[in-house]
């Protein structure tokens, strides 16, 4: 697969991953299911962007969006896993703490990755253009 179209696709993984959690229609344990394996797609895909990106001339900008889209990934699972033993026990405050990490941790992870992808598909096509030089 290119590396671009797996750019895109974390894209749309994370963010259909929300809209389970956010609309449950065949219910939670479906949901969850669904959920748990949109997660480690995310989290796969982030890995190998990351490995394939780092092994391009791309600028290092581009590089260092998709380490941390990578890190991002690491911590949003470790968030899961916690969401998960932490909604065994009912406890309201921790729980919505960790939800609402979660949740900001997976916006975070599609912002960074839509970045990432923009800015290495016009590398890839050849879009950058060198700043103008300036007098001064």
């Amino acid at each position: 697969m290119k590396t671009w179209a797996m750019m895109y696709g974390i894209i749309w993984a994370a963010f259909f991953q929300i809209l389970v959690v956010l609309f449950p229609a065949l219910g939670a344990s479906v949901a969850l299911g669904i959920h748990l394996v949109l997660g480690v797609i995310v989290l796969a895909l982030a890995y190998l962007i990351y490995v394939r990106v780092r092994a391009t001339s791309c600028p290092d900008r581009i590089k260092r969006i998709t380490k941390a889209t990578f890190g991002f990934a690491v911590f949003e699972t470790f968030l899961g896993v916690a969401l998960y033993e932490a909604q065994k026990g009912n406890s309201g405050l921790l729980t919505d703490s960790i939800s609402f990490l979660h949740v900001a941790v997976a916006l975070a992870i599609i912002t960074q990755a839509s970045s990432s992808a923009t800015a290495f598909d016009m590398w890839e096509e050849k879009e950058f253009m060198e700043a103008p030089k300036t007098g001064a």
